[in-house]
């Protein structure tokens, strides 16, 4: 079955994009289009009508800063997931030692199979990627590096870990990380977003952010020794069942 195409729709001077999440046929997503601006009820009603007359059943949002959610609020969605938000400045930090070396490279095609099964085994059926997802995290910013991380084994190498950096108007955007939780705690995590930090100062960003679910203790406090901060303000995931 095709995957049901996005909509971009223009109301009360605001513009929004609904379309399939991760390709499912059921599940719509909300994207506001413009960055940091709340959208009012009344579009976002437009939004849902369409979702309904497309077939959908259910339809979440895109994450939103505390302050954007009250529009979707007024049409009756309701938090589904909350996200830590962390800034890092880009000095420089000091290397961890013990860490066991790696390769990291530019992935091919055929790495992309792995890529994606290696995600399914990081993360819950919610916030795993396909192709199609690893593509649109990839153009979420004007520039993007993807890159895998090689593990050696005795005769061949492993994608033992994944990470995409994004980059837009000098601000850096760890949009995914995921290492093997068979290679966890072999220093993998940290080179790889590592090799993002010289790459985001490679082209002079001022900063970069990376966000966490608020029940992902480990995974914040990874963050938190690399040297990022974290912010007050959370992301939120928001959730409507149309069949209610």
């Amino acid at each position: 079955m095709e995957t049901k195409p996005s909509e971009i729709i223009e109301a009360h001077g605001q513009h929004l994009r609904i379309g399939p999440w991760h390709s499912s046929d059921s599940t719509a997503q909300i994207t506001p289009l413009a960055a940091f601006e709340p959208l009012n009820s009344r579009i976002i009603q437009i939004g849902i009508e369409r979702a309904m007359k497309s077939g959908y059943r259910t339809i979440y949002s895109s994450a939103l800063m505390d302050h954007e959610i009250g529009g979707f609020l007024k049409c009756g969605f309701t938090v589904k997931e909350q996200l830590h938000v962390l800034r890092h400045s880009l000095a420089p930090t000091a290397s961890s030692q013990n860490m066991e070396d790696i390769r990291i490279r530019k992935p091919i095609r055929s790495d992309l199979e792995y890529v994606v099964q290696l995600d399914e085994k990081c993360f819950d059926s919610f916030w795993t990627m396909d192709v199609a997802g690893l593509q649109e995290a990839i153009e979420a910013t004007t520039r993007a590096r993807f890159r895998i991380a090689l593990y050696p084994e005795s005769k061949s190498e492993t994608i033992a870990g994944y990470a995409i950096t994004g980059l837009g108007d000098k601000k850096g955007y760890l949009q995914r990380l995921a290492v093997d939780p068979d290679y966890q705690g072999r220093g993998i995590a940290q080179q790889l977003v590592q090799d993002g930090f010289g790459w985001l100062r490679f082209w002079r960003a001022r900063e970069e952010y990376v966000n966490t679910q608020t029940k992902n203790e480990r995974a914040l406090n990874f963050y938190l020794k690399m040297g990022f901060t974290l912010l007050q303000e959370r992301l939120n995931i928001l959730e409507v069942d149309l069949g209610a």
